[in-house]
């Protein structure tokens, strides 16, 4: 258990350093992105465009928006990454000892620790707007563990098809573009027309963002129906990606 750990944690501090690596800033640059693009996004849709999401917890579309895409950068680098994990580390999951589950595992955490930078910076402009509800941030309790299940899970799957058929990465870029905007990030549910507000509500990603949205901005709690939903999709998620990851695994070295 201690050795799987230590590896555990070089894995993605490998990954974290090598992110930023010869760049001037260097770590630097996990505090300067995530701001510049809540700058930018409160400039552009708050300012410019004027863009109030009606009947939410905030009236500035900035913040708004920045709530889902927290959640939604790391599921999507999570899994993106994790789809070539195996393959882009021939070299270790060739060694019979190499417990080849910690790279796609690192990659998650390491896409989660980004996200967590992010929203410290999240948390001290809500403070400056004084749009912080402190009181209902440990609703991240609950749809932290469902997220990362849910990422794990789905790298899992794909990081072990991927070996086999190459165009994985591919199809999912794909995939996770219209999956974008089938979630509730950059439109309120309100504007989602009641013939398609099922399809939208059926989506896991939904009570995530829900669940993000509850716990920085408060107000009213995130449907139980919905929550109930995501934990489904997750534990699903992971029980087939575990399974399906360890059925094929003898074959990796093989293969890649």
């Amino acid at each position: 258990m201690t050795q799987t750990f230590f590896l555990l944690r070089e894995l993605v501090r490998r990954d974290f350093r090598g992110r930023y690596a010869g760049s001037v800033l260097g770590f630097l640059w996990s505090f300067v992105q995530p701001l510049w693009q809540l700058l930018l996004f409160s400039f552009v849709f708050a300012t410019l465009m004027k863009i109030s999401p009606l009947g939410e917890r905030t009236d500035n579309f900035g913040v708004f928006l920045f709530c889902g895409l927290l959640p939604w950068t790391a599921f999507n680098e999570g899994i993106s990454r994790s789809a070539t994990a195996i393959t882009e580390n021939a070299s270790l999951v060739k060694k019979l000892s190499f417990p080849s589950e910690l790279l796609v595992l690192a990659v998650v955490l390491a896409a989660l620790l980004h996200e967590a930078i992010a929203a410290s910076i999240f948390v001290a402009v809500l403070i400056f707007l004084g749009e912080m509800h402190p009181a209902s941030l440990p609703l991240l309790l609950v749809a932290l563990p469902l997220q990362v299940a849910l990422t794990l899970g789905l790298g899992l799957m794909l990081a072990a098809v991927h070996v086999f058929f190459r165009d994985t990465a591919q199809v999912v870029g794909m995939v996770f573009t219209g999956w974008f905007y089938f979630t509730p990030i950059v439109y309120p549910m309100g504007l989602v027309p009641e013939r398609f507000r099922g399809w939208i509500e059926a989506n896991p990603l939904t009570a995530l963002v829900g669940l993000y949205r509850a716990a920085f901005l408060g107000g009213p709690p995130v449907d139980l129906t919905a929550i109930l939903v995501l934990a489904g999709w997750s534990l699903v998620a992971a029980i087939v990606g575990l399974s399906l990851f360890r059925r094929l695994k003898p074959s990796f070295a093989d293969e890649i």
